[in-house]
């Protein structure tokens, strides 16, 4: 255990703090050239990928950039939030690629731009990459909201090859986001792991906006906000059953799990989402 600062971090004591150069290699059924023209719709302002988890990965990681390349995944209480928080708004504007992950937002897609639309969401994009660490993930760290499920992880890759100090993790404090020497720590410290692939399961927005917030000093990792598709990743939560997920009903299935958390986001926040949509639909039925 290492200390920066006040912040602690569980990186073997053998890891120096290292930059490397970053290259990818993809499988030749994901070259740039068979990714690049990734399909979007246009939704409440935004454009969201519409294509396959393995597309969308692909073209990210092909990408050349000297900052954090962030994927999104939108679901209805991400929607009704950047309505009301215009830091989230912003990181949602700046990430590489958005998808849209709860089943509402891609029936309302298919009916608006009459186009096909996958749903993608924060734990296909995440299955994605640890099905093929050795491509998307060489040097990895979690940003996770428990310990075990941290742990599971790192467990994880290095039992598929990766050496003990290309992965790292940490849990940070609650309310760490508004910790201003809390945060430019771990972030300076990500950079100096010469992380390529950044997954954060503490939730939104603060997710987001955080990466969003620090992004000069992370380095150009690709960047994945996954909230508690990382826990299910790590064995700790169970996913709802592959019916629910297809009839848009996975939602109650994770409220079950945790009702009292999830109480105000499902049954007060999310009927905002209505006069949204509405907003969305409008236009075209007009026209």
């Amino acid at each position: 255990m290492r200390e920066i600062g006040n912040v602690g971090f569980g990186l073997d004591a053998a890891d120096p703090p290292r930059r490397e150069a970053r290259t990818t290699r993809l499988p030749a059924s994901l070259v740039p050239s068979a990714v690049q023209a990734c399909p979007t719709v246009e939704l409440f302002g935004l454009r969201f990928n519409t294509g396959t988890a393995a597309g969308i990965v692909a073209a990210v990681a092909a990408r050349q950039d000297d900052a954090p390349r962030m994927i999104v995944t939108a679901n209805i209480d991400h929607i009704v939030q950047l309505n009301e928080d215009a830091g989230f708004r912003g990181a949602y504007a700046r990430a590489v690629a958005r998808t849209l992950d709860g089943m509402p937002l891609v029936w309302l897609a298919r009916a608006v731009c009459r186009q096909p639309v996958q749903r993608v969401t924060g734990h296909d994009l995440l299955a994605c990459v640890l099905a093929d660490p050795h491509t998307f993930a060489r040097r990895v760290f979690f940003v996770s909201s428990r310990q075990d499920a941290a742990d599971a992880l790192v467990a994880r890759l290095r039992a598929e090859g990766l050496p003990d100090g290309a992965v790292a993790s940490i849990v940070p404090p609650f309310g760490f986001e508004n910790d201003r020497d809390y945060s430019r720590a771990l972030a300076e410290r990500i950079q100096a792991h010469g992380t390529t692939l950044l997954v954060l399961g503490v939730g939104a927005p603060k997710s987001e906006i955080w990466v969003d917030r620090h992004a000069s000093a992370l380095g150009n990792p690709m960047v994945l906000c996954v909230g508690d598709a990382l826990n299910v990743a790590a064995g700790c939560l169970k996913r709802a059953p592959g019916v629910m997920q297809r009839l848009g009903l996975e939602w109650i299935f994770r409220f079950l799990q945790a009702p009292r958390r999830l109480f105000r986001r499902y049954f007060i926040k999310s009927w905002r989402f209505v006069g949204i949509a509405a907003r969305v639909c409008l236009p075209h039925r007009i026209g």
